[in-house]
């Protein structure tokens, strides 16, 4: 689905695991570039081994870095996406810990926000694998929280479409 709006645009991956997201911009949305962060080392390796493995080796890079660090700086270098994807790790394992997970989420979102396209706008893929984030409230409690972010970050944000994992 995101491939499809990826021709000629610069793609963010955060939490870019084995770099599935980036990948794909690259192959079948023909983006202009993509850039790939993961926190952990072999992550990187795999993201960076399938891109060889696809025959790309320009245009794309994976960075091993905290990707709450790496938006940090690329906000003060006031660096700009198109489309970012955001696939964190599951951050509410329970209902216990949602309060403290709706907070990173939140504070994940309203950073990915300030960094899409301030003068044409753009395209964040928000994810959760957190089903305590996706079912309270009858569904709408991430989405409410992905709006307060957008508020938090001073941008408008619509919603295009609301999708859970594939079929295995």
């Amino acid at each position: 689905m995101v491939a499809e709006l990826c021709r000629g645009k610069r793609v963010l991956d955060l939490c870019c695991y084995n770099g599935a997201f980036a990948l794909n911009a690259m192959i079948r949305g023909f983006a202009a570039s993509a850039i790939g962060v993961d926190s952990s080392q072999d992550a990187v390796d795999s993201a960076f081994a399938n891109a060889e493995l696809n025959g790309l080796d320009q245009d794309i890079s994976f960075v091993k870095d905290d990707i709450t660090a790496f938006m940090k700086r690329a906000i003060e270098a006031k660096d700009e996406y198109d489309i970012i994807v955001l696939d964190p790790p599951k951050l509410a394992p329970s209902l216990t810990s949602l309060d403290k997970a709706s907070r990173k989420y939140h504070a994940l979102n309203r950073d990915a926000m300030n960094l899409i396209n301030r003068d044409q706008g753009g395209l964040l893929l928000t994810c959760t694998c957190s089903a305590a984030m996706t079912q309270k409230d009858g569904g709408s409690y991430f989405l409410n929280m992905v709006n307060g972010a957008a508020l938090s970050a001073k941008r408008r944000a619509t919603l295009l479409r609301v999708s859970g994992a594939a079929a295995c």
